[in-house]
């Protein structure tokens, strides 16, 4: 009678082995698929983000309008835990209306603000839209429409009609270069939450001319 040959210890463990090896390369394999997707997903929606804000905020300074013959333009700094941001207030054509009862158009006052995220990643920016507000009497809006989050740096440049740089505007008691004008120019940069490296976000700028910036006769 044959007596059937098992296997033995040895060739157990090195099939074992083996098959740990295979079974490791597929796994590495799919979580570094399934990471790179992660990663381009998000690196997509913030370069979204990004370009939704920069867009928005290059509308309403090109539509930004004079009012009673003057331009109400200002860009004050402010603080925010240990961030230093700056709240731009300025009158501008652009106005979005968010519901039936509100009118369609007209010259808004629009604020831009930063403030404390719902998230713990970064800080968010709000935008506010009044047809009705007065900045002389409000130094701030009331309430407003979350733009975007995940802000780690929002800082603005503003240049006069002979390319001299401020880092703030006054069109209310500023110089003479700036009172009753919007600037010629602005620049914008924006560094949004790099989860890969907090301390170098993902940096965003633009530059908006502002084509209606003089003092209306």
């Amino acid at each position: 009678m044959r007596e059937s040959k098992g296997f033995t210890l040895i060739e157990i463990l090195i099939a074992v082995f083996i098959l740990g090896i295979v079974l490791s390369t597929v796994f590495a394999s799919y979580t570094g698929t399934f990471r790179i997707i992660r990663e381009t997903e998000t690196d997509a929606e913030i370069y979204g983000m990004a370009r939704t804000v920069l867009e928005r905020m290059a509308r309403d300074l090109e539509a930004v309008a004079s009012w009673k013959g003057a331009f109400t333009f200002q860009a004050k700094p402010y603080s925010l835990g240990k961030r230093e941001f700056t709240r731009l207030t300025f009158r501008s054509a652009a106005h979005v209306a968010f519901g039936e009862r509100e009118a369609p158009a007209g010259i808004a006052v629009i604020g831009y603000g930063v403030e404390e995220g719902a998230e713990k990643e970064g800080y968010a920016l709000f935008r506010s839209d009044s047809l009705r507000r007065d900045p002389a009497k409000e130094e701030t809006a009331a309430g407003g429409f979350l733009l975007c989050d995940r802000i780690e740096t929002l800082t603005y440049r503003f240049y006069d009609d002979t390319g001299k740089e401020y880092e703030t505007w006054d069109a209310a008691g500023g110089s003479e270069a700036q009172k009753k004008r919007a600037p010629a120019m602005v620049e914008i940069r924006l560094g949004l939450v790099n989860e890969k490296d907090r301390e170098h976000p993902h940096p965003f700028m633009t530059c908006v001319r502002l084509p209606l910036n003089q003092v209306t006769p």
